[in-house]
Formats: structure tokens, C-alpha cells, sequence
């Protein structure tokens, strides 16, 4: 997923809050998910939220699937369908999808924050 770093502005700005976000996205790094699908996921959301990144296109089904979840998630996360999340059960293993949903709403939080912040911590 990628990693943060003590040195990042946003930890300059809330040391307190940021250190239990670093222990999050280690753990999430170390969950069993396919560190590239957590990439894929990372420059999708990255892209949709600020415009910064280029996402590959999915390369598969399992991609394809996870990263419809994301780009809803992020969209609407109400709009998750029973369809979308029978299609998720069937690519990813119950800790996988826990692993997923937990890695999207972190990584649409730090985008989320870093577009809230811009000029702030530049």
C-alpha cells in the first residue's frame, strides 16, 4: 500500500494522530493481500480524489473486481451492491476482503486529507 513516513508533512502536523495511522498501514502491508492490488487501489483512489497519480488498467478479473469496489467505495460506499460484493467473495478470502475494505477507507482518508491540506503542508 505503500508507506508513510515519520518525515511526511502530514506527521508534522499531528504527530499524535499520524503514528497509529503508520502502525495501520504497516499492518495492512503485512495482511495477506496482494501488496499490487493495494497499489492499484492506492493510485485509483489517488487519481479519483486528486487527480495526481495514473492507475494501470485492471489486468484480470480479481483487479477488475477490486477495483470497481474501490472506485464505489470511494464514490458512494451506500452503492455497494449484493452483486459486487458476491463477485469480491468469489477473488478474495473473508481475512483478504477485511484486509481490502480496511486498506480503501485508509486510503481514501489520506487522500482525502492531502487535497484538504494542500497548501497547508506543501
Amino acid at each position: 500500500m505503500g508507506s508513510t513516513s515519520t518525515d511526511s508533512p502530514l506527521a508534522a502536523l499531528d504527530p499524535h494522530v499520524y503514528g497509529p495511522l503508520e502502525e495501520l498501514v504497516q499492518a495492512l502491508d503485512g495482511a495477506g493481500l496482494d501488496p499490487e492490488l493495494l497499489e492499484l487501489c492506492a493510485a485509483r483512489i489517488e487519481l479519483m480524489i486528486g487527480g495526481e497519480a495514473s492507475a494501470r488498467a485492471p489486468q484480470d478479473d480479481r483487479e477488475r473486481v477490486v477495483l470497481a469496489f474501490a472506485e464505489q467505495y470511494v464514490l458512494d460506499a451506500h452503492g455497494v451492491t449484493d452483486e459486487l460484493c458476491a463477485e469480491l467473495n468469489a477473488h478474495l478470502s473473508p481475512p483478504e476482503l477485511a484486509a481490502l475494505t480496511t486498506a480503501i477507507a485508509t486510503l481514501e482518508a489520506l487522500a482525502r486529507s492531502r487535497v484538504a491540506l494542500k497548501g497547508v503542508i506543501e
